[in-house]
């Protein structure tokens, strides 16, 4: 006669609870490595992204004092082609 815990798949009851509670410890296990490797890779990532922000913030200084200074230089051309244009209308005698 078969026993009964069993219910014809060969293996026992507390075989396949046991079974089952190995793969669910194993995916734990697998879960937490993961996790612990998510939050090393976001560590990484915000320290990355506050150096993004410093060299970001630096470059909005530079092209602004690189505006500043080609607005100089626009209005030292725009004197230099007066001049030169004076010149060539009305040549010095």
């Amino acid at each position: 006669m078969p026993d009964d815990s069993s219910h014809g798949h060969g293996m026992s009851r507390l075989d396949r609870l046991e079974g089952l509670a190995e793969v669910l410890v194993n995916g734990h296990i697998e879960f937490q490595a993961e996790h612990k490797r998510l939050l090393v890779a976001q560590v990484v990532l915000t320290e990355r992204m506050g150096v993004v922000n410093q060299n970001l913030d630096r470059l909005t200084i530079q092209v602004a004092e690189l505006r500043e200074a080609q607005k100089h230089t626009d209005e030292r051309m725009n004197a230099l082609i007066t001049v030169v244009d004076d010149m060539v209308r009305r040549p010095p005698q």
